[in-house]
C-alpha cells in the first residue's frame, strides 16, 4: 500500500532559484507529486502555465486545482450563467487535459463547489451540473470535489462532510471523488475521524496547518491539525492517492526557515506513512 506525498507548486516558490534546488530537499524527504492552481487571469497564468508544462514534460506525476476565486463559481450554472461558466473554465479543463494526456497519468482535478448569498439548495444544483459538465469534457482527469471551510454571510457547497459526501455519491461514477483538505477539516472544527464511507469516497488529499489565529495552509510546525490520525484512519481503509501538501507563499513567509520547514514536512508525514504501509 502507497501513497504519493505532493506539493502544490508556483512559480513564486522558484523565482530567486532554480526549479532542481527548490525540489531536491523535498524530493529527498518523501515528495513524489507535484500540484498546480490554473487560474487563468492575471499575471501569474502565464508563469504558471509554463512551469506545469516544465514540470509535466521533465517527468513528474502533475495534479491540477481548478480556478476558484472570483469570477470562477459555479454558482448560476443550472440556470442564467451556465454559458458564462463553462466558458470561463474551459481553458484550465483543457489544459489539465491535455498536460494528464502527455504525462499518462491519471491526474486530480480538484473543484470548489458553488458560493453565494442564494438559497444553499440552488447552490447545490448549481455544483451538482457542474460538475457532470466537467465529467463530460475530461477523459484524463478526474474531478474532485473539495471539503471547503465555511465563510461567514455566505452559503458554500461543501462546507461539511457530510454535504460534500452526499453529493459525490449520487453520482456513483468512479471517476468522481472527494478531495478531503485535513486543514479545512479542522478549520470546521471536527476532531473526530470521518466514517469509513466519508473515509471511502476521498480520492484526493490536501494537508496544511492552522497557525494560533485560526489562519491556514502553513507547513506542518504549528500541531493544530490533526493529520497524523487523519492519515491513519486513510491507510487503514486502503488509501492510496496523493497527499499534497498546500502552501500559502506569503502567509507561510512569517514562517523561521521556511524551505527547510516545508521538507521537513515531508519528513514527518514520510515518517507516518512508512509506519503505516
Amino acid at each position: 500500500m502507497t501513497i504519493d506525498l505532493g506539493f502544490a507548486l508556483h512559480p513564486k516558490w522558484v523565482e530567486h532559484t532554480t526549479l532542481e534546488t527548490f525540489l531536491a530537499p523535498l524530493e529527498t524527504a518523501g515528495m513524489r507529486v507535484l500540484e498546480f492552481t490554473l487560474h487563468p487571469e492575471g499575471d501569474e497564468w502565464l508563469p504558471m502555465q509554463a512551469l506545469a508544462e516544465r514540470c509535466v514534460r521533465a517527468g513528474y506525476r502533475c495534479h491540477f486545482h481548478a480556478p476558484y476565486h472570483d469570477p470562477f463559481n459555479p454558482a448560476g450554472f443550472a440556470s442564467a450563467r451556465r454559458a458564462q461558466v463553462e466558458q470561463l473554465y474551459a481553458p484550465t479543463i483543457e489544459m489539465a487535459e491535455r498536460l494528464a494526456r502527455e504525462s499518462q497519468f491519471n491526474a486530480a482535478f480538484v473543484i470548489h463547489g458553488a458560493r453565494g448569498t442564494a438559497p444553499r439548495e440552488g447552490l447545490i444544483e448549481d455544483t451538482r451540473q457542474f460538475l457532470a459538465w466537467t465529467l463530460e469534457q475530461t477523459r484524463h482527469v478526474r474531478p474532485m470535489l473539495e471539503l471547503l471551510p465555511p465563510a461567514a454571510g455566505l452559503n458554500k457547497v461543501g462546507d461539511t462532510r457530510d454535504e460534500v459526501l452526499a453529493i459525490v455519491r449520487e453520482f456513483d461514477n468512479l471517476r468522481l471523488g472527494l478531495c478531503w483538505d485535513l486543514g479545512h477539516d479542522a478549520f470546521i472544527g471536527y476532531s473526530d475521524v470521518p466514517r469509513a464511507d466519508f473515509l471511502a469516497a476521498v480520492r484526493h488529499v490536501h494537508i496544511h496547518d492552522l497557525n494560533a489565529a485560526r489562519e491556514d495552509h502553513f507547513p506542518l510546525v504549528f500541531g493544530n491539525v490533526p493529520w497524523q490520525a487523519d492519515l491513519r484512519a486513510l491507510m487503514n481503509v486502503g488509501y492510496t492517492g496523493a497527499v499534497v501538501l498546500e502552501i500559502n507563499g506569503y502567509r507561510a513567509a512569517s514562517v523561521p526557515r521556511l524551505f527547510e520547514r516545508l521538507a521537513e514536512s515531508f519528513t514527518v508525514m514520510s515518517q507516518v506513512v512508512v509506519r503505516i504501509t
